[in-house]
């Protein structure tokens, strides 16, 4: 064998191997655009499927507002408030969509969209310890008047009602401000094509 048959081998084979290599590469980038395409379908269906469920939450937590707002205005209405809907409001779980996405599957996602499930997984955890506070704000202060149906507060009770109907207030805002954040990543994943 020459030397010139020797090269023509050597570079023959590196242009094998690099093609290939190649055709791995490609072959796995395919593979991770597809299942960060099912990956994305998957929460198109599930923000889909729970859209209609934002228009009844909006009205439980009307009602628990409601009921707060008759309570402490008692006196110049003349109306108790609706036990029952006396309530705390809990979430208990939160959309986290992108730890999955974080290694080579970020590539395969649009900006906006990776942005805005950024957004969200970001914003989830306050939501869910602003929740948790709300709550045991609910249990320890107001729970037992509600139970007793304490219909004329005392001023240290009042006090205590009108800092959760705050608190809650807060909540909701933080709540709604989610379910946009929720929405906008629906619109993404519709326009997305996904």
């Amino acid at each position: 064998m020459s030397l010139g048959d020797a090269v023509l081998t050597f570079v023959s084979v590196f242009v094998a191997a690099l093609l290939a290599f190649y055709l791995e590469g490609l072959r796995e980038r395919r593979a991770t655009a597809d299942w960060v395409r099912d990956y994305l379908r998957f929460w198109r269906t599930t923000l889909e499927s729970t859209a209609g469920e934002r228009e009844a939450n909006q009205e439980g937590l009307q009602r628990i507002d409601d009921a707060l707002g008759r309570w402490l205005d008692l006196g110049s209405s003349g109306v108790e408030p609706v036990w029952a809907d006396l309530d705390s409001v809990g979430v208990n779980a939160a959309i986290t969509f992108t730890p999955l996405l974080l290694s080579s599957g970020v590539s395969a996602v649009p900006g906006e969209l990776l942005r805005l499930m950024f957004v969200a997984d970001a914003s989830a955890p306050a939501l869910l310890r602003r929740a948790e506070s709300v709550a045991r704000l609910f249990e320890a202060q107001v729970l037992p008047l509600v139970l007793s149906q304490v219909t004329w507060l005392q001023p240290e009770q009042r006090h205590a009602v009108e800092r959760y109907r705050v608190e809650f207030a807060g909540l909701r805002a933080q709540m709604n401000d989610y379910l946009e954040q929720l929405d906008r990543i629906r619109h993404e994943l519709v326009q997305a094509g996904f």
